[in-house]
């Protein structure tokens, strides 16, 4: 077995394991809203923003396809995010499940047609790679936009730490977890060196490691806000709470 074959292994591997975890990442936030029946201190903007970075996130691998499982997760990624802002909109802007349904709908038919027509030009465009008359900056800017609206869409979430002092409210550690953890083992799998099918080897795709090194950073700062929250105020929180329930059972 050739070093390229095991990289390519690997990096299948490792891009397979991400993306099961990026299929479950959201479950657990839509059950935490739906047992809530409540979206409070949810950031609507933060699941918008990350539909339709999943929406370039899909043109960028689709085009530069690094593996078959970095070419699927994105497509899991904007559904699970389009399924959770369908739920801020039913339970934090109490829209009708009728009106929730035609809304989200609509938007996902024109987010569906603007990723299957803007496919064929980039891929046009990003055949001619290794051709000196070409250019793959239209590629180039669908990736940096994509990485932008990640890290915009991450900015809502501060904000709300901010108004409650640091407290998350809303967002379950668990879909942070398997996020994080999903987008450090896609970000692995970009690390090994592969070939494509005709056996040449593929150029580094910094740009995708920089997409999935975001994600983390910015969420570990939610988590570290948190701790922080905790240290400072909701230890005597839950301390003042236990005594009170103490006094009680005393009486």
């Amino acid at each position: 077995m050739t070093d390229y074959n095991y990289n390519n292994q690997v990096a299948t591997a490792l891009g397979t394991i991400g993306t099961v975890l990026w299929c479950v990442q959201l479950i657990p936030q839509i059950y935490t809203n739906f047992r809530r029946k409540s979206t409070e201190g949810l950031p609507h903007l933060m699941l918008l923003l990350w539909a339709y970075a999943g929406i370039l996130f899909g043109m960028y691998f689709l085009v530069q396809r690094p593996n078959l499982p970095l070419m699927i997760q994105p497509e899991i990624f904007t559904f699970l995010s389009f399924v959770t802002w369908a739920q801020c909109l039913y339970y934090g802007c109490k829209f009708s499940f009728i009106k929730t349904i035609v809304v989200v709908s609509l938007v996902v038919a024109f987010s569906a047609g603007l990723q299957i027509a803007a496919i064929i030009p980039l891929q046009n465009s990003a055949l001619c790679n290794n051709s000196s008359n070409s250019t793959c900056w239209p590629l180039l800017v669908i990736g940096i936009m994509a990485a932008v609206l990640i890290v915009v869409g991450l900015v809502p979430p501060y904000f709300e730490l901010w108004r409650r002092q640091g407290q998350v409210v809303g967002i379950n550690f668990l879909f942070l977890f398997l996020d994080c953890s999903g987008a450090i083992l896609s970000f692995a799998s970009l690390l090994f060196p592969q070939t494509d099918k005709d056996g040449n080897p593929k150029e580094e795709d910094y740009l995708g490691m920089v997409l999935y090194l975001l994600v983390p950073l910015m969420e570990g700062g939610i988590v570290v806000s948190h701790f922080v929250w905790w240290l400072r105020i909701g230890r005597s929180l839950n301390k003042s709470h236990t005594d009170v329930e103490k006094g009680r059972e005393r009486t």
